[in-house]
């Protein structure tokens, strides 16, 4: 079986890991993604521990892809550029916006040549507005979005995530509309622009937030674990490190049946806390009265009583324990993808479980321009002699 998206060719001219986030998603899903390099290169192949020629870095969000290099700084190389778009039914970009139209290479032109071309643009607050031509990394964009000011500890410095949400989440919903833009192609006949803002994609992610915020105009702050208003919701410290328990219910018997597994029956009792609203209003009384008892015994034990009363808990897994969870390696999440000719290296797999289609990584992540010339042969036609010229003139 071959992925859902097998036969769709994707130009992908983006760098570092919004846009190749993006088309990571692509591949995995089975289309043909070309990935358009400088003669440098792509800087995220420079970035973290070297497996073989190439940061793992690099390795992880391009693997599967063909690779190319074409100067689209020059002339000529914008000539071949635009040849590759014509054959192309998506096109990634994530430059400053205006960087990719002052090339000739903007997607009203392409679009016009191509008019079955979806042209997706991944920019740090969009192609419109009074921010739009400001460049922005991931941690400008989730301090922006109001993701940092509800990281961290209650009076605590406000903290970026563990992860790059404002890359990878941009990512994310670009290859969604990417493929919504192509159902749609498929009823009308033609492509269309898709315009994603990480700004935008922050401000989604803070759904919540924002309407506790219009709802009560309180301005949400760092809570730490805590749920903002389900109690108990939150890691708790135990006598050999952290769990989690996460209860969103007013069942009163589940409630008790928590506090009798932690052997504190009584405050199963306590009217102050009876319901999960009337634990939220009292919760500075509450906290301290939970967290007590479980600095007595070790997480492994507590995660055994809890869960036999029925409580929803679980352990905070180190990356190391993610990697050999049974159920992690069970459904495939962690495959190892090959390196030539150094072996072979782990990494995150995307989710996509189809019935009737394969999905995850079809090969290492290219070497530098390693398929140049069998992509110029496989979209283009092109023969010995012109690939031969274009290397000549270091166009590719």
């Amino acid at each position: 079986m071959n992925g859902p998206l097998s036969g769709i060719r994707v130009l992908d001219v983006s760098r570092i890991l919004s846009g190749p986030y993006c088309t990571m998603i692509l591949a995995d899903m089975g289309a043909d993604v070309v990935k358009v390099e400088s003669a440098r290169g792509d800087i995220a192949r420079r970035m973290g521990p070297l497996v073989g020629a190439d940061a793992a870095y690099f390795q992880s969000v391009n693997r599967g892809k063909r690779g190319i290099t074409l100067d689209i700084f020059k002339p000529e190389g914008q000539r071949l550029f635009r040849r590759l778009a014509l054959e192309a039914d998506v096109l990634v970009e994530n430059y400053t916006p205006g960087t990719m139209d002052k090339l000739g290479l903007g997607q009203a032109e392409l679009r016009a040549a191509n008019p079955r071309l979806v042209y997706a643009s991944i920019s740090g607050f969009g192609q419109d507005g009074p921010y739009a031509r400001r460049p922005a990394l991931d941690a400008i964009v989730q301090a922006a979005g109001g993701l940092m000011s509800v990281t961290g500890l209650p009076g605590g410095e406000p903290l970026r995530p563990g992860v790059s949400l404002g890359d990878s989440l941009s990512g994310t919903f670009t290859a969604l509309a990417i493929c919504a833009a192509l159902f749609q192609r498929h009823a009308v006949g033609r492509g269309q622009y898709v315009d994603i803002s990480m700004l935008d994609c922050q401000v989604t992610l803070m759904e919540n937030a924002l309407a506790r915020y219009f709802a009560t105009g309180q301005v949400p702050g760092r809570i730490g674990s805590r749920h903002p208003v389900n109690v108990p919701f939150q890691s708790f410290a135990t006598a050999d490190g952290y769990i989690v328990v996460a209860m969103i219910t007013d069942d009163l018997s589940q409630w008790k049946a928590f506090c009798d597994a932690i052997e504190r029956p009584a405050l199963g009792n306590d009217p102050r806390f009876k319901d999960n609203r009337s634990r939220w209003l009292h919760f500075t009384e509450l906290e301290p009265l939970l967290a007590e008892p479980f600095t007595s015994k070790p997480s492994a034990e507590w995660l055994a009583i809890l869960d036999a009363a029925g409580v929803p808990c679980g352990p905070i897994n180190d990356i190391a324990q993610v990697a050999s969870h049974p159920q992690v390696l069970h459904r495939g999440m962690v495959p190892e993808v090959p390196v030539p000719p150094h072996g072979g290296i782990r990494m995150a797999n995307t989710p996509f479980k189809f019935s009737d289609a394969v999905t995850g990584p079809a090969g290492h992540s290219p070497l530098l321009g390693e398929h140049t010339a069998e992509v110029l042969r496989d979209w283009l036609g092109a023969g010995d002699a012109e690939i031969a010229d274009l290397r000549a003139a270091a166009i590719v």
